[in-house]
């Protein structure tokens, strides 16, 4: 019979069997081996238990590159955002005195009717709307005294209890970028004293 049959025939007869399937490779491996200078069967299952390991430890190495990479893309798109915010804020540093003594502008002027306080009024708002875009927005300076937003300059006596711990009047507006306060609102809260 010729060695091709033999090894039909020994699949063959294992065929559906898990343990008939190793048997198959042991005789395939035995058949194959029979009259050559080769490693026995235990040398190549040493081997392919050694080829197991380092596959288990390439896949191992994969994952951890993989990981890696993720942690590192996510690190630079958290940076590049911090990097977008830190430009925005040294930005509004900067705008932000010219806003207000626009604002101061439009308040010095008697005359609301005339041109000039229109135009400057209208500028004005257009330069609020363009911090707006940057992330800007006015810290709310009405009811109760908040110490993580609000600066308290001074007090005020006032008649009305409920009064007492609020806002009564805004000295200076506070702003925040991004969540973040970058100039807390400087404030005078009211007082109660009984008569």
């Amino acid at each position: 019979m010729s060695e091709k049959r033999k090894k039909t025939d020994i699949y063959n007869k294992s065929e559906g069997s898990t343990t008939g399937k190793d048997q198959v490779v042991e005789d395939l491996l035995q058949t194959e081996c029979k009259g050559k200078d080769s490693p026995n069967i235990e040398e190549l299952i040493v081997e392919a238990e050694k080829n197991k390991t380092e596959i288990n430890c390439l896949k191992e190495d994969v994952a951890r590159a993989r990981a890696d990479y993720y942690n590192f893309r996510t690190r630079v798109e958290r940076d590049k955002e911090r990097d977008r915010k830190f430009a925005a804020e040294k930005s509004i540093d900067l705008l932000l005195p010219v806003f207000e003594n626009l604002e101061r502008v439009c308040a010095a002027v008697d005359d609301t009717e005339s041109s000039l306080y229109k135009g400057v009024s209208i500028v004005t708002k257009q330069f609020f709307e363009a911090m707006v875009s940057l992330g800007l927005e006015q810290i709310k300076t009405e009811g109760e005294f908040d110490p993580s937003l609000h600066e308290v300059v001074s007090t005020e006596t006032v008649e009305d209890e409920t009064k007492e711990g609020q806002i009564v009047t805004v000295i200076r507006k506070g702003y925040k970028l991004a969540g973040r306060v970058i100039r807390a609102a400087q404030v005078r809260i009211g007082k109660y004293e009984k008569k």
